[in-house]
């Protein structure tokens, strides 16, 4: 009797092309995550320069100071009226242009303020710590400069500086005064 040989792998055959793929796999995997960098950390340092630019223009457009803080939960950063009741204003969802109160969760990204020495930005009860308050005029009721410290893990932090009197924000590198990155 002949044997007829049937096309088709061998099970031993099968076995290593599957060890081949879980190598690639395992080496393609971690590399992944590169392609993503650090996007979330830029769009939160996005927000926070946005946030400044909102105060201001509403501050301007209404004529009463808008305040942008962030919490002390390192997740969120909030524009409101500079009031007694900042931390209690309920923000708008979803947010918009003519929105009295807005607040950002943070997605991945932590924010957080870095004062300069001698800088005494208190707390509120509701856990927010102001960046910058403005006014009516455009300027901002803080004098000092403080730096904001935008991090995500595995990189290396983004600092926006806020111009105290100003509220100008820009984008600046190295490590703030008092501070570390």
């Amino acid at each position: 009797m002949r044997r007829t040989r049937r096309p088709g792998y061998t099970l031993l055959e099968m076995v290593a092309v599957l060890a081949v793929l879980v190598i690639i796999g395992a080496v393609i995997v971690p590399s992944l995550g590169g392609f993503y960098g650090n996007t979330k950390q830029r769009a939160a340092a996005d927000i926070v320069r946005t946030r400044l630019a909102e105060a201001r223009a509403k501050a301007m457009e209404r004529g009463t100071p808008f305040r942008v803080a962030v919490n002390t939960d390192h997740n969120r950063i909030r524009v409101a009226p500079d009031t007694e009741d900042f931390a209690s204003t309920p923000a708008d969802d979803p947010p918009s242009y003519n929105s009295l109160c807005t607040e950002d969760k943070l997605d991945e990204a932590t924010v957080e303020l870095i004062a300069e020495p001698g800088d005494e930005r208190q707390t509120d009860t509701g856990g927010w710590i102001t960046v910058a308050t403005m006014r009516g005029d455009g300027s901002s009721k803080e004098a000092r400069s403080t730096t904001v410290s935008i991090k995500q893990r595995d990189f290396a932090p983004i600092l926006i500086q806020v111009r105290g009197l100003t509220g100008q924000a820009r984008t600046v590198a190295g490590t703030p005064k008092g501070g570390q990155p």
